[in-house]
């Protein structure tokens, strides 16, 4: 089963990453700026924020953010469901249609995929920040170790500088991976509402049309 799972969140990673730069007219930007741009900037302020917070997250962040995510996840799994019932609805007609029809069910097609893909490695990204959070929850005052304070001199090196050194790191990777994932969670979401409202608008105006 894990091997599957390993390959499924693989697949669902690189379709969504696709999909982000792919236009409802099935396009694809390979520009550098469509592919690394957001990456970046994800990359840098949560390289920043890490450097900042001295510590781990603390008591009051752990459990603000962990209420969001855990909304989310079930918001998110609420629109994925609701995409596949009224997103797209195939059209029995479609060979008899016209030239407008046909592009406009192509679009309905491509953003379907585009906001299930888009949606699914979201809940998968915030099932995952979830995780790593709990873990601040599990072991407090493990995780508020102060980074500030440890001095490292490689003149006098133990075994337990290096478990020193080694679990702070993984302090520091913790708090980055959460950070970056929460930043990808927010993009992901303003595009999922914004790009839901834009579609459901805009099937209302058509559907108005053609009464």
């Amino acid at each position: 089963m894990l091997p599957e799972l390993s390959k499924y969140l693989k697949i669902l990673r690189g379709k969504a990453n696709s999909f982000e730069r792919t236009d409802i007219n099935g396009n694809i930007d390979n520009t550098f700026r469509a592919k690394y741009l957001v990456r970046i900037l994800r990359a840098l302020l949560s390289l920043i924020i890490t450097w900042l917070l001295k510590t781990g997250f603390s008591s009051d962040f752990v459990s603000f953010a962990s209420s969001v995510l855990s909304i989310f996840v079930g918001l998110f799994i609420t629109a994925l469901i609701f995409s596949f019932d009224k997103f797209y609805e195939a059209n029995s007609n479609l060979e008899q249609a016209n030239s407008r029809d046909k592009l406009w069910e192509m679009q309905a097609y491509n953003y379907s995929k585009k906001f299930a893909y888009i949606t699914s490695y979201t809940i998968v990204q915030s099932i995952f920040a979830l995780v790593l959070i709990t873990v601040s929850a599990l072991f407090k005052e493990e995780m508020a170790l102060d980074i500030s304070k440890l001095d490292f001199r490689f003149s006098n090196i133990g075994a337990s500088h290096i478990v020193l050194f080694i679990f702070a790191s993984l302090i520091q990777i913790q708090k980055f991976l959460v950070l970056y994932w929460l930043f990808g969670i927010i993009f992901n979401t303003l595009f999922i509402v914004s790009s839901m409202v834009q579609y459901m608008v805009t099937k209302i105006d058509r559907n108005d049309r053609n009464r």
